[in-house]
């Protein structure tokens, strides 16, 4: 499947399930539009692109959880291209656990919806009219945690499960304009995300021997839902959250 001339933007690409999505689209000739808060690894990020597929790959350093950051990328994104045909919503989520009692819930629960949440609706809002003209689509990446119930993960998992349900609202908002919204919901995977919030490999481990699967996930994998649910090949699909987690939802 090609995307040349189609127009990708993607924030949280500078590493992660985010880069690897990039790579993705970068191998169908897509022209990317990348945001990362990390301005360095976005920039690497942008040049691997670009040397496979000799198509433009633009950086830009934001921080989704500020609205001008969020203006500035779509207005790049029109003024460098005129239009966008994909968005997809990869940024550094911000992983917060706690439970009910904790001093700090507010606090963390604040800071959690700011960018795991309001950041999603915000650009999606922006994007909208450019993706209405060109009948484009939205993929946002959210977690399995969005249908799992555990003890100490108020703030993250209440984000993922109302990413997911926005993802089925915005579907049908925008239905009706010829623009699908779907969402992919990854179980852990090895990334900087996870380095920095603390998580070790014995703990993804954890998780791989509880798959049915048994099979660690890569951030591949996710790109490859992803690079599926923005095509034309998925063109009869809106409003759903496709699980990637190796059967993890089956024994929950």
């Amino acid at each position: 499947m090609s995307f040349l001339n189609k127009v990708v933007l993607i924030t949280g690409a500078g590493s992660g399930i985010g880069e690897a999505t990039a790579v993705r689209f970068a191998k169908a000739s897509a022209n990317l539009v990348l945001a990362d808060l990390r301005g360095e690894t976005v920039t690497k990020s942008a040049e691997k692109c670009a040397k496979i597929s000799k198509q433009k790959a633009i950086p830009i350093t934001a921080d989704v959880s500020k609205t001008e950051d969020l203006k500035r990328i779509v207005d790049t994104t029109l003024n460098e291209f005129g239009k966008i045909d994909v968005v997809i919503h990869s940024a550094g989520l911000i992983i917060l656990g706690g439970n009910i009692t904790d001093p700090n819930l507010m606090e963390n629960f604040d800071n959690t919806m700011s960018v795991n949440l309001r950041a999603i609706v915000e650009l999606t809002h922006l994007a909208a009219p450019a993706l209405i003209e060109s009948k484009g689509n939205v993929v946002v990446v959210s977690s399995e945690n969005a249908l799992k119930v555990r003890q100490m993960m108020i703030p993250y998992a209440v984000s993922k499960a109302a990413v997911s349900h926005f993802t089925r609202c915005a579907a049908l908002d925008l239905a009706p304009q010829g623009v699908r919204v779907n969402a992919v919901l990854p179980a852990p995977i090895i990334t900087n995300l996870g380095t920095y919030a603390g998580i070790k490999d014995e703990d993804y481990q954890k998780g791989v021997d509880l798959c049915p699967l048994k099979a660690k996930l890569e951030t591949h994998d996710v790109a490859e839902l992803i690079f599926f649910l923005a095509g034309d090949t998925a063109k009869a699909i809106t409003g759903v959250n496709y699980p990637v987690d190796a059967g993890s939802l089956l024994v929950t």
